[in-house]
């Protein structure tokens, strides 16, 4: 339980700082331009990378992938980012005429981000196992 919360929690708060870092440091004017977004709501935006990260420290010990920690975690990590964002990103694309340009490069971002949220979860999966 302890390794649950701890992969949990540290997944989530990787996730969310990545995640700021890239939409609201390095490419905000993408995302405003290409979407016609401004990413606002803080609070809720961290809910919902606490609940990614409590969906993925649950799932992350039931996928099976040959590997060490590392490859698994990332494997895992950016089927996650896949699963999440690009399907949801099609169909907004084909309701709201939102630039597939957009949808691309958010879900390939989206890939690299839960990569990183894999990781954590693989390593501190790894860290209580050695304990």
């Amino acid at each position: 339980m302890k390794s649950f919360l701890s992969a949990t929690l540290t997944s989530a708060i990787a996730m969310w700082l990545l995640a700021g870092l890239w939409h609201g440091v390095i490419q905000p004017q993408f995302y405003e331009v290409a979407a016609k977004t401004e990413h606002e709501g803080t609070g809720i935006i961290a809910l919902a990378y606490l609940i990614l990260g409590l969906l993925m420290a649950y799932l992350y010990p039931r996928f099976t992938y040959s590997g060490g920690f590392v490859k698994k975690g990332l494997i895992f990590g950016g089927l996650i980012g896949v699963l999440w964002v690009f399907p949801h990103g099609l169909a907004m694309a084909g309701a709201h005429g939102e630039p597939l340009v957009y949808v691309f490069k958010n879900s390939l971002w989206h890939l690299v981000e839960q990569a990183f949220g894999g990781l954590v979860i693989a390593w501190i999966y790894k860290k209580f196992e050695t304990k």
